[in-house]
C-alpha cells in the first residue's frame, strides 16, 4: 500500500518528503488532542520556546518548523506528563532528579517550572557527550560527564531517575537495569521508549545501510531492543523493578481521518511511545542466580 502511494505521489510531482512530514504533523496534533495532552503542550512552548538545540546534531529549520517542532513538543508533552505522575507518587520534598542520556537540558527546566514547589531540589543531567555537558551547563542547568552506573562517585543518590527514549539504545538493558537496582539502589525510575505492538532487534540502521553501510555507528543511531510494552514489564521485573504504571502515547488519532496514519507510522517511524514508571523490587531478580 505504501509503495503504491509512492508512485502515485511521484506521478503527481509531489514532494513526497514534505507531504509526509506536513501529514504526520497534523496526525500528531489530532493525537495530541484526543489523549488530553494539547493544555501541557502549550505550557511547555511558553517555557521554552525553541526546541532546535533538543539533540547534539542540527535541524533544518525548515523542517523543524514544518515537522520536528510538532514531533518533538508532543513527545515532551508525554514525557513531562509522565514524570508528574511519577513525582506524586513519591514522598516528601526535595527531591533529586537525574536525567541520564539528557542531552539539551530541557526536560529539567520543565520539571522544575511545573513541579510544586519544593517537590525538586537537585535536578541533574548526566551525559558521556561533553558537547551536551556543556550545552546544558550554558543554559544554567547542572550537568554530569558520566555513566549512569557511576552516579555515586560523584554523590548523587536520585529519588527519580529519568532514562528517556534511551534504554532501546543499550546493548544489555536487563544488566543496566540490575546494576541500577542492585549496586546503583536506585529506587525509583520512570523510563520512556518507542511503542511497538510486537517485540524485535533494533537494527533499523543495520537493515537500511546494509549495503553502504558508515565507517563509524554511534549508539544514538541503533535501538538495540524494541520490546512490547508486556516485554519491557518482564525484563523490568527481572532485572529488580516491578512496574507502578505503564501508559502509551499514540502518534495518530483513533477517532478521526488521521487514524489512517497508524500503518505508516508503524512503517516509518514508531506508532508512539510507552512510559514505565518502575519501583525497586528484588523478588523475583534475587531468585535468579545468573548474574
Amino acid at each position: 500500500m505504501l509503495n503504491a502511494l509512492k508512485s502515485i505521489v511521484r506521478s503527481l510531482g509531489i514532494d513526497s518528503r514534505k507531504l509526509y512530514q506536513t501529514v504526520s504533523a497534523r496526525s500528531v496534533d489530532a493525537a495530541v488532542r484526543e489523549q488530553g495532552l494539547g493544555d501541557l503542550r502549550a505550557q511547555l512552548r511558553e517555557q521554552i520556546p525553541d526546541l532546535a538545540d533538543q539533540y547534539t546534531q542540527g535541524i533544518d529549520p525548515v523542517e523543524y518548523a514544518r515537522y520536528w517542532e510538532t514531533k518533538m513538543r508532543s513527545i515532551h508533552a508525554f514525557q513531562i506528563d509522565s514524570a508528574l505522575q511519577a513525582l506524586n507518587g513519591l514522598g516528601g520534598d526535595r527531591l533529586t532528579v537525574v536525567d541520564v542520556g539528557d542531552s539539551s537540558g530541557n526536560h529539567g527546566a520543565y520539571l522544575k517550572a511545573l513541579a510544586p514547589a519544593g517537590r525538586i531540589e537537585r535536578m541533574v543531567s548526566v551525559n558521556l557527550d561533553p558537547v551536551a555537558v556543556d550545552k546544558i551547563k550554558a543554559k544554567g542547568g547542572e550537568a554530569i560527564l558520566c555513566r549512569a552506573e557511576a552516579l555515586d562517585t560523584h554523590g548523587l543518590q536520585p529519588d527519580l531517575m529519568l532514562l528517556f527514549e534511551t534504554l532501546e539504545h543499550i546493548t544489555d538493558p536487563l544488566r543496566f537495569l540490575h546494576t541500577m537496582a542492585s549496586g546503583g539502589n536506585i529506587e525509583n525510575i520512570l523510563l520512556t521508549v518507542p511503542y511497538r505492538v510486537n517485540s524485535r532487534f533494533g537494527g533499523d540502521l543495520i537493515r537500511r545501510a546494509a549495503a553502504n553501510m558508515p565507517a563509524e555507528i554511534t549508539p544514538e543511531q541503533v535501538h538495540i531492543f524494541e520490546l512490547s510494552p508486556e516485554d519491557w514489564q518482564l525484563l523490568a521485573r527481572l532485572a529488580g523493578y516491578r512496574t507502578e504504571f505503564c501508559r502509551i502515547y499514540r502518534q495518530y488519532p483513533r477517532r478521526s481521518i488521521f487514524r489512517l496514519m497508524r500503518p505508516v507510522w508503524r512503517r516509518l517511524d514508531f506508532e508512539g511511545f510507552i512510559s514505565l514508571s518502575l519501583q525497586r523490587d528484588d523478588a523475583l531478580s534475587g531468585r535468579y542466580t545468573g548474574w
